[in-house]
């Protein structure tokens, strides 16, 4: 089989998403089928300086920012993140470059005959997930990067990049919380135990300051795999300038955390690897850092002669601790100024819990509810029904100052819509409503 063009890859990707919810999360099984599909591979995670980034809040980001401030000193490297926003090739970066769609098809015509090996021999196909983090080790190790930055998908112990025996990879956990509850366990302690068993038998790890628990849970798993643990607050205490932060440009004490811990891995690098930090080169990462999708501002002008440019503020934020985060963001870098936002939310979310912390802040602002449905994802995605978010605001809404909310299926009627507003504008709830969203841009 053949692949032509990158409408046949997508096409032969969507074969392999995950239909069901042991699909979805196939826990050892699927870890022991990805470890299979990578020695196929050649075991090019074996053969790659890895960093390996766990945790419920700022994965994204801090593996952005890694991967950001190693290119910064001169290395090339690798950058695997998921979800992508809009496109499949955001997965795949190298030296913050997304890989062409030319070089996609061309990669994963290599590994296409494995693929349907590895099926064959587990009697179940690789899922989409796992076939494109296979993809990323493979591309990488092909580029020859110095160092690849390997973001989790859910969890850490059976999720399908921990894969890697190496004891120099690096192990970075960012803040964990309750989310994917089903899966992960119902409380701080499972979880994160599913995250700390990402760190490797006699390595290195990193982790942003944690809630007690969690950070007994982590030194204990450390402890048991002979690996050393290293915790970080969010005033950079492992760099020696301690105005290193002073023009962040990515918004929000959250995003300092990721930050701090992101330096503090490259500065961990640097000691053991034997090359000294360029500071001004540092400092020049953090005044131009930009992530798509977190607190991601930008101008929108919306359809008509008499358009007047609207500001919007798009979040993934999809749990309570994120959406706590978020929020409190939101009102520092915009005091008094009135909020109208857009929301959908992925079932099995806890949306109760992060309309509260929204409808806290909205006063007289409007709230248009959404759906979403994707199918170009590492599984399905659909959204949380918005009638029945309204009926949750409904409860919600006799003891607070929200002042109105509208209900509008249809994700491309509510964007125009809400884009009618005065004031500032927040699409948030969820990730995948922010990629849909920028689609309707980008198509747009």
């Amino acid at each position: 089989m053949i692949i032509r063009t990158f409408i046949q890859a997508e096409q032969f990707l969507a074969l392999h998403i995950p239909k069901t919810s042991v699909q979805t999360f196939p826990g050892e099984l699927g870890l022991k089928r990805a470890k299979y599909f990578l020695h196929l591979l050649g075991d090019p995670q074996e053969k790659l300086k890895i960093i390996h980034v766990a945790g419920t809040s700022g994965k994204g980001s801090t593996c952005y920012l890694i991967s950001s401030l190693l290119i910064s000193q001169g290395f090339k490297v690798g950058l695997h993140q998921s979800p992508h926003l809009t496109d499949v090739t955001e997965r795949f970066q190298t030296s913050n470059q997304i890989i062409s769609k030319k070089e996609f098809v061309h990669y994963l015509n290599k590994i296409i005959p494995i693929v349907k090996m590895v099926s064959k021999t587990f009697h179940s196909p690789l899922t989409y997930f796992e076939i494109l983090v296979g993809l990323a080790f493979y591309i990488f190790a092909e580029k020859k990067v110095d160092y690849a930055v390997m973001e989790t998908g859910l969890g850490g112990k059976y999720d399908g990049t921990n894969v890697v025996l190496r004891q120099d990879k690096l192990s970075v956990l960012t803040k964990i919380g309750l989310d994917h509850v089903a899966i992960l366990g119902k409380t701080i302690k499972e979880i994160t135990f599913q995250k700390a068993m990402i760190i490797n038998e006699k390595s290195q790890a990193i982790s942003i300051d944690q809630d007690p628990k969690a950070e007994k849970i982590i030194r204990d798993v450390a402890e048991k795999k002979m690996a050393k643990i290293m915790f970080v607050n969010c005033r950079g205490r492992f760099y020696a300038d301690p105005n290193i932060f002073e023009r962040f440009n990515l918004i929000g004490e959250y995003q300092k955390e990721n930050a701090s811990l992101a330096l503090a891995a490259v500065n961990y690098l640097s000691e053991r690897d034997g090359f000294k930090l360029n500071k001004v080169k540092i400092k020049k990462v953090f005044e131009r850092a930009k992530f798509p999708g977190r607190f991601d501002t930008k101008k929108i002008l919306p359809a008509g002669r008499q358009a007047i440019t609207k500001t919007v503020v798009f979040d993934g934020a999809h749990n309570p601790q994120k959406m706590k985060a978020f929020v409190s963001s939101l009102i520092q870098k915009y005091p008094g100024i009135k909020f109208n936002f857009l929301l959908a939310f992925k079932k099995g979310k806890n949306y109760q819990d992060m309309l509260k912390i929204i409808i806290s802040l909205v006063g007289t602002s409007k709230i248009i509810l959404t759906s979403f449905f994707t199918e170009n994802q590492d599984m399905i995605n659909a959204s949380e029904d918005p009638e029945k978010i309204g009926g949750e605001l409904n409860r919600l809404n006799r003891s607070s100052r929200l002042n109105q909310f509208e209900i509008i299926p249809d994700l491309k009627e509510a964007w125009e819509t809400i884009l009618k507003e005065d004031g500032l504008i927040v699409v948030t709830g969820s990730l995948y409503l922010v990629g849909k969203v920028f689609r309707l841009i980008k198509n747009k």
